[in-house]
């Protein structure tokens, strides 16, 4: 009852819990997808631990995070929890911001909403599915997708055995995500709140911090193309990359992702001599 009170009616944030905190020097922030968890994080951190400090949250709804029953698991309602359990960690200083499908959503509307709080992203497997090119192709995965979406939506009433199942097998080969009875209702509501009623588009608009958004070219549930294809002609501070995956944090995928953060720093030490 006092937690309802104090997070519904008080509006006040939850804490997220950081499934991975290690190393030491500029903070790096990881934003897991949809029915995953901090730990998809692990080879990631792995490999910049010795340089950095990594922190992988988990999510709001998911893993050792607070499940509230009555969030509507938003946009901004992730975002809200992820700006107060950055703010709590006392950093000094911009993050560099890393998201994975879902988690990219939630970094591009924080980086609007608190561009004080970042200073690049690097955003991998972005499901952008709104202000997209008025072509045929588009409109026709986009359709898709949100037919597989609705598949999912329609046994909201309730978490089932046959339901879990069901949903798991419609979209473990594609996305490897899992759901239980505890993360039931947090994936459901993510994925019509977040997912399919996304800002990215409209977000990214009002973004002038540097990101890197990568594409897997075997991804089956994201559209990829040229920055200035999607995001207009004033995009000079993104730059697109695809590399050959599907939607998973690979070794090979970490590998590439962490190239892009280190990159990212670089030009960061650079510009900080001159």
């Amino acid at each position: 009852m006092l937690d309802k009170f104090w997070h519904k009616r008080l509006g006040r944030p939850y804490q997220l819990r950081r499934a991975l905190d290690e190393g030491q020097g500029d903070p790096i922030v990881l934003l897991h997808g949809i029915g995953k968890t901090g730990e998809i994080w692990q080879h990631v951190v792995e490999l910049l631990k010795d340089k950095h400090r990594i922190v992988a949250f988990d999510l709001l709804g998911f893993g050792g995070s607070p499940k509230p029953d009555w969030n509507t698991y938003s946009t901004d309602e992730h975002v809200k929890t992820v700006i107060a359990s950055i703010e709590k960690l006392k950093l000094g200083q911009p993050v560099l911001l890393v998201g994975h499908s879902m988690g990219c959503l939630v970094a591009v509307r924080l980086a609007r909403l608190r561009p004080d709080l970042v200073k690049h992203l690097v955003l991998y497997e972005m499901p952008l599915y709104e202000g997209l090119p008025n072509k045929r192709i588009y409109r026709l995965r986009t359709d898709l997708y949100y037919r597989f979406y609705n598949r999912a939506l329609k046994f909201q009433p309730g978490f089932t055995s046959e339901n879990m199942r069901l949903t798991q097998r419609i979209a473990k080969k594609v996305t490897g995500f899992e759901v239980n009875e505890d993360t039931w209702q947090p994936f459901i509501k993510s994925l019509e709140h977040t997912i399919m009623k996304q800002t990215a588009a409209e977000d990214i608009k009002h973004i002038r911090i540097p990101m890197d958004v990568i594409y897997g070219t075997r991804d089956t549930l994201v559209i990829r193309g040229k920055p200035q294809k999607f995001f207009g002609k004033d995009s000079d501070h993104i730059t697109a990359h695809t590399i050959r995956e599907r939607h998973v944090i690979s070794t090979k995928a970490s590998q590439f992702i962490v190239d892009r953060i280190e990159a990212a720093n670089q030009i960061d030490v650079e510009f900080a001599d001159q």
